[in-house]
């Protein structure tokens, strides 16, 4: 298979993924809905993110092992199905613990995509325009919120509060149909030897350095996350309407959108990877932390967080590919995938709680602030540890 069939591998993945950013951002814009309607919490509201996240703290590692072992097309495919089958449980469910069913479910097949999807770019990619591809693919995730964030709050009003969550469901059935008919095997890929050797043994043979990964993904997106699920309310707060309050928390995706390939194309060339996340992080907590000080300037810090996101996403996913032989990859993706649920899980819960607790966002913010600042610090010791390694 040529060059070009790989852009269209890309093509899927990237699919894939906005799929995924639309399913999981379809509740922030109703979250005040679903408080109104359902009679719940904040905290409860917030949690249908952390369910829809939870999985991921439990089934990212074997599914990261399951995709090195079966490959991407099997494995990809089951999920793309469990996704579409939870969300027709949201959507056809009346309650909030059906809601959270169908959250939890669909959360299950997320988790797996969420892993095969830089699986597959990094097999394809792997021996040239890498950072490149993963700026591209790092796209699709912004598109999604942006579209999720912007436009979902107006189908709520148009059609209920299952509006978005439909027209979530037809992505996922879409999504499972461009991949049966377009997804190719790699020669080689799910027949490398599977690894023998017990769990804990495997996860230590990874090394330390995919686990710092790992930890900076997990509180980037224990900050980022919280805003997108808690921001449209904010916004709301202040005095916008539905649809202008989620439009403004889109905003910080806007940058990855524009400046996401641009940076994988800095990475190709300059290296330096554990830099750009680690500015990155370090910048997005001192704007959260002016967010709620600067109540009347908060759309244009969004604006301003949006251009350090963008330094984030392409450099981690770049990183498993250094860190790790190709037989080890999807098992990285996995340990990443396992951060990031925990991360999202006590993020979206914490920021949540203590909206209930002050009955504002103030703190809430500062939260996710102090979650933004600590993911700096697994990339001074990623530096640390490949600095080591190049003594050695």
């Amino acid at each position: 298979m040529g060059n070009g069939y790989r852009w269209s591998i890309l093509g899927v993945a990237w699919f894939c993924i906005f799929t995924f950013a639309i399913l999981y951002q379809s509740i922030p814009p109703i979250l005040g809905m679903l408080v109104d309607v359902l009679d719940i919490t904040h905290s409860q509201a917030g949690g249908l993110m952390s369910l829809f996240a939870l999985p991921a703290v439990f089934l990212s590692i074997p599914g990261g092992l399951l995709a090195d072992r079966y490959g991407a097309r099997v494995v990809g495919g089951a999920s793309l199905l469990i996704m579409a089958l939870g969300t027709t449980v949201a959507a056809l469910g009346g309650s909030y613990l059906i809601l959270a069913l169908g959250r939890l479910v669909t959360g299950i097949g997320a988790v797996v995509i969420l892993i095969m999807a830089p699986k597959i770019v990094t097999t394809w990619f792997r021996e040239r325009e890498l950072g490149l591809s993963m700026g591209v693919f790092n796209t699709a995730m912004p598109l999604g919120t942006i579209i999720s964030l912007s436009f979902m709050g107006a189908v709520g009003l148009q059609f209920g509060w299952k509006g978005p969550i439909w027209f979530g469901l037809a992505g996922a059935v879409l999504a499972f149909g461009l991949y049966l008919t377009f997804y190719r095997t790699k020669g080689g890929e799910g027949s490398v030897e599977a690894v023998s050797a017990g769990l804990m043994s495997t996860l230590k043979g990874a090394g330390l350095g995919v686990w710092w990964v790992g930890a900076s993904w997990a509180l980037f997106n224990a900050a980022l996350i919280s805003f997108f699920t808690y921001a449209p309310d904010y916004f709301i707060s202040l005095g916008e309407d539905v649809s202008r309050a989620g439009l403004q928390a889109s905003y910080p995706m806007w940058g990855s959108l524009i400046l996401a390939p641009v940076v994988g194309i800095l990475i190709d060339r300059i290296g330096g990877k554990w830099l750009f996340v680690a500015i990155g992080c370090a910048g997005i907590a001192v704007l959260l932390y002016l967010v709620p000080r600067f109540a009347g300037q908060a759309a244009t810090i969004s604006i301003l967080i949006g251009v350090l996101v963008a330094m984030v996403p392409p450099a981690i996913f770049s990183l498993p590919a250094d860190l790790l032989p190709e037989r080890q990859v999807g098992l990285g993706f996995g340990i990443i995938g396992t951060t990031f649920g925990i991360g999202v899980f006590l993020g979206t819960y914490v920021t949540g709680l203590l909206r209930d607790i002050s009955g504002a966002y103030f703190w809430s913010f500062t939260a996710m602030a102090v979650f933004a600042a600590l993911g700096v610090i697994p990339m001074l010791l990623l530096r640390r540890e490949l600095s080591r390694a190049r003594r050695t």
